[in-house]
């Protein structure tokens, strides 16, 4: 939740963040559109961005200032240039690229 938390401070919006239990409640109804298979052809841009694995002992590595290498992972997102809507996304080890 600190991740939408901090977004949405990034975009300048006083909005309130639910919490995992409120999310996981919505999610069960939730009744998500999916496009039709086959029907036209969809221009799909894709980004990607590094994400930063954080764990548990993370607060070791600061209080005892253990050097380790940070676990990184890249998140590709699949857009639908007419729309804006994520079509699809794929987790991937940071040695991945878009066009792959």
């Amino acid at each position: 939740m600190v991740l939408i938390a901090s977004v949405l401070q990034l975009l300048g919006l006083d909005l309130p963040v639910p919490d995992h239990s409120t999310l996981s409640r919505r999610a069960e109804t939730l009744v998500v559109p999916r496009p039709e298979a086959g029907s036209a052809p969809v221009h799909l841009p894709v980004a990607s961005m590094g994400l930063k694995l954080c764990g548990w002992d993370e607060w070791l590595e600061e209080k005892h200032g253990s050097k380790r290498r940070r676990a990184w992972q890249v998140l590709h997102l699949a857009t639908d240039a007419d729309t804006g809507q994520i079509v699809t996304s794929a987790l991937t080890d940071r040695n991945a690229y878009d066009g792959s």
